[in-house]
């Protein structure tokens, strides 16, 4: 290996290793050779000696081999690597570093895909920033390829973040936009997956009649020939809308219709989804279904010791068990979780970032702290001023609970 083309090629590799088994330079460096050394190495400033090589394949598991040039693109190689690693932090770090290199061809699709497997993985790691940022460049690039599916795909994607972060102006066209393409592709898996995140943003929005309208229209549509996942969203979506309306016996239905589908092990991600969807779901019925709530997050709290967690459900699940502890009068233990939570739990939607607030608010009201109360008052005043009426009545709901105390537990509240 004496040449620097060569060099740099090894370096680049051996960094993509070392990157996608989550080592330190000083990790992979171990006794043998200095992480100086190997910062060299991988910077293509030196080249490697037998010795050295035969350690590094030793502490990556690898044959030499892996090492020699390969056909296709960095990119290529980088999607390549991740696909063994599925939603693992290592996997963001591969893509980024492939990103980062210089363009080897243009091929734009591969580049749109890679990015939205970054995304991907950046909404798991609840890196919301980066993953906005990332799908606005998707759907330029969307528009720069010409490719109807890659435009739906990115307009609908997006329109889903932009709806957690509380844009619902933007959200509502873009969403709206990704129907239209999709309508006109004629492909009803991207139609339906647009169709879902526009009923979640006209329920938001306040326009629970479209929303109940369209998620009605999908229900009829769902046929044996719809995938299990697509099935599971439609009646976890129609349930939320039903919710929002007030129809609790309506929205419990479609949430046990959703809950009663064959997801299983083939999507353990989906699987837990659901469970905090549900579990969301009875803690703001009124009246609440504690019972029914604590069944679905002793489930997804049991899937946590099986099944690797990306850190945002992990932040859902706490969020859950914060509200759950609080409304059974176990305020120690909502105040434990809320400290985990810490003060802006990054990947948390605007509106669960509102409820937050307000249950903090409710748990040092609890403690006597009559400040809080002035801060619920305005929370909700914003939420109504905002045009979200829905979560509005939800904090006035919680403030009057805040402010009396339930017959039988005169110390609570």
């Amino acid at each position: 290996m004496h040449h620097t083309s060569d060099q740099l090629q090894f370096g680049r590799r051996l960094r993509t290793l070392r990157l996608a088994r989550g080592m330190s330079q000083a990790e992979l460096a171990g006794t043998e050779i200095s992480a100086t050394y190997l910062s060299r190495l991988e910077s293509g400033a030196r080249p490697p000696t037998e010795r050295v090589l035969s350690h590094l394949c030793d502490q990556l598991g690898v044959t030499p081999a892996a090492f020699q040039p390969s056909t296709g693109s960095t990119l290529a190689r980088a999607l390549a690597t991740v696909t063994t690693l599925g939603e693992a932090p290592e996997a963001a770090s591969v893509l980024e570093e492939a990103l980062q290199q210089p363009s080897e061809d243009d091929d734009l699709a591969l580049r749109w895909q890679v990015q939205w497997v970054l995304a991907r993985a950046y909404h798991a790691q609840g890196r919301s920033a980066e993953e906005f940022r990332l799908l606005e460049e998707l759907t330029e690039l969307s528009d720069e390829i010409g490719l109807p599916e890659l435009r739906v795909r990115s307009r609908t994607q997006l329109a889903r973040r932009e709806r957690s972060a509380g844009n619902l102006v933007s959200s509502l066209a873009r969403a709206g936009d990704a129907v239209s393409l999709a309508e006109s592709l004629g492909h009803p898996h991207h139609l339906m997956e647009a169709t879902l995140v526009l009923i979640s943003i006209e329920a938001e929005s306040g326009r629970l009649a479209e929303a109940r309208a369209r998620a009605d229209q999908l229900l009829e549509s769902l046929g044996d020939h719809v995938p299990v996942k697509a099935r599971v969203e439609a009646l976890w979506t129609a349930a939320t809308v039903r919710g929002r309306q007030g129809e609790g016996p309506a929205a419990i239905e479609a949430m046990q219709a959703a809950i009663a589908q064959p997801v299983g092990s083939e999507d353990p991600t989906l699987w837990l989804r659901l469970r905090l969807a549900a579990a969301s779901l009875y803690l703001q019925l009124d009246p609440r279904d504690t019972e029914r709530a604590r069944q679905h997050l002793d489930e997804a709290g049991s899937a946590v010791e099986l099944i690797s967690m990306p850190p945002l459900h992990q932040r859902e699940l706490w969020f859950l068990q914060c509200q759950l502890a609080y409304y059974d009068g176990r305020l120690d233990t909502a105040r434990d979780l809320s400290e985990r939570l810490g003060e802006r739990p990054e990947g948390l939607g605007r509106r669960d970032l509102v409820r937050l607030q307000l249950l903090r608010h409710r748990i040092a009201i609890s403690g006597g702290d009559r400040t809080a109360v002035s801060e619920m008052k305005s929370l909700a005043t914003r939420a109504q001023q905002s045009g979200d009426a829905d979560l509005a009545a939800e904090a006035w709901r919680g403030l009057v609970e805040s402010l009396t105390p339930p017959a039988d537990d005169p110390d609570h509240g």
